[in-house]
């Protein structure tokens, strides 16, 4: 399978004459999905797991993330690519959702790789904002909140059940936005990239709480199996989970740009 070949054909948008009215005109500028912020996780000092013959976590993510951000480049113009790094270096996880915010992100997405401690688990998973519901998505989450200080030391971000309540109360539209993409991302990694899907969950991710707009989290696949460490590592690999990760992104943004009535007058 090609990896280009999972691409479609994208279908413009048409958008009605906007009235003469500027200030309607910044609104409905506003309102159209032109942002998307990828977030390659980790970086720098910080390597995220170590996976099946030392391959990095951090490699890999910002590999996947510059080819999804190609895609987006070339099949859809109209919207800015922002990354929180674009090579090896440490961002914070607070920091990541700040550079998300002033940029006015639509849409955020942080990529990850798996791990786990025998060879066997293999498979993707996406994660949204919430209270985890089982015992892998915890340790999930305690594993991405986890940074590697300069020192070498480790530090373990915590985000209480209280203000992750307070987040879904102010928050309610982007959380429903979430698990919506949530959706589709499975949906293109199972059925198009063909890889195993573990299911959409949620977990309390300091680094999308941070993010104020729809956000998601994907861990690619668990490079602690030999198998899938190979196949993350390699550029077809990489191009397949990119191709689905774009495909989703773009679906998104149809969705929600017709949600949003710009083919009405």
């Amino acid at each position: 399978m090609n990896a280009e070949s999972l691409l479609v054909e994208d279908t413009e948008i048409s958008s009605a004459e906007l009235p003469k009215d500027s200030n309607y005109s910044k609104f409905k500028d506003k309102l159209k999905f032109d942002v998307v912020v990828i977030d390659p996780g980790h970086g720098g000092h910080d390597p995220g797991s170590i996976g099946y013959r030392n391959v990095k976590e951090k490699d890999i993510v910002l590999d996947i993330a510059k080819k999804v951000g190609d895609y987006i480049k070339e099949y859809l113009p109209d919207v800015k690519v922002v990354y929180t790094r674009d090579d090896d270096t440490f961002v914070g996880l607070q920091e990541r959702g700040s550079i998300a915010n002033k940029a006015e992100g639509d849409l955020f997405v942080s990529l990850h790789c798996n791990s786990f401690s025998s060879r066997q688990p293999h498979g993707t998973e996406v994660y949204f904002l919430g209270l985890e519901k089982s015992e892998t998505a915890l340790e999930v989450m305690k594993r991405e909140n986890r940074l590697v200080r300069a020192d070498n030391d480790t530090e373990q971000k915590e985000l209480t059940q209280e203000e992750l309540l307070i987040y879904e109360l102010a928050n309610s539209g982007y959380i429903a936005s979430s698990e919506r993409i949530a959706g589709m991302l499975e949906h293109q990694l199972d059925d198009r990239a063909q890889r195993r899907s573990r299911g959409v969950k949620q977990a309390r991710f300091v680094v999308l709480y941070h993010a104020s707009m729809p956000a998601v989290l994907v861990e690619s696949g668990f490079i602690s199996n030999p198998s899938e460490a190979r196949y993350l590592t390699s550029d077809y690999g990489q191009s397949i989970i990119a191709s689905a990760i774009f495909r989703s992104i773009r679906n998104y943004k149809k969705k929600y740009e017709k949600s949003q009535h710009f083919n009405t007058k």
